[in-house]
């Protein structure tokens, strides 16, 4: 192999790891870009009654400020306070998720002794923490709206999406479909009348 060669080689190689240098940087800033916005996850971990001990301990602090940074409509002194009382009583430990303290919140009429969790709480469960949700909406759509089902009314197609996306919740609701059912029968008779 000449000298010519060789510098040709060694200049391929170097080319070579200049380009692939380039691709993984451009790669690292699009990961970054990306997930910059992550911070609103933290705000679940508030609520992970698991934890609700060690906070009791030792308050989160760091993840409050997180929290009330991404949030800024929360008033984050009263949230702290509101918190400390969830934190301290034994009947929030029980919960299994955001969703269950959220339940069980409406369900005792706290929402204004809680107000501050509440909200928070409120946004937890409305905003999707990853893009499986949309995708799982989309996939669902694909399903309903089919060929046969092309005239359907929006109206129609969000009811019936929500009732398959949601069919776990709608599993715990006793009595579900006897009440569907006859709330449509009664509407088509009060039709007919």
């Amino acid at each position: 192999m000449t000298l010519q060669e060789k510098k040709k080689r060694e200049n391929i190689h170097i080319n070579r790891t200049a380009a692939a240098r380039e691709i993984c940087d451009v790669i690292k800033n699009q990961v970054k870009e990306r997930f910059c916005f992550i911070s609103h996850y933290s705000a679940v971990s508030l609520f992970e009654a698991p934890k609700f001990q060690e906070y009791e301990k030792k308050f989160p602090t760091q993840i409050l400020d997180q929290t009330t940074d991404v949030y800024s409509m929360l008033q984050k002194d009263r949230l702290k306070t509101e918190l400390g009382v969830i934190y301290r009583r034994s009947h929030f430990r029980n919960m299994t998720g955001a969703i269950n303290l959220l339940q069980f919140i409406i369900e005792n009429n706290l929402q204004t002794t809680f107000s501050e969790a509440y909200k928070l709480l409120l946004i937890i469960v409305t905003i999707p923490m990853t893009t499986a949700e949309a995708e799982r909406c989309f996939s669902t759509l694909k399903r309903l709206k089919t060929f046969l089902r092309s005239t359907m009314s929006e109206d129609g197609l969000s009811a019936l999406a929500m009732l398959s996306i949601e069919k776990r919740m709608i599993k715990d609701i006793p009595k579900f479909n006897e009440n569907v059912i006859d709330l449509f029968a009664s509407e088509k008779t009060d039709e007919l009348i």
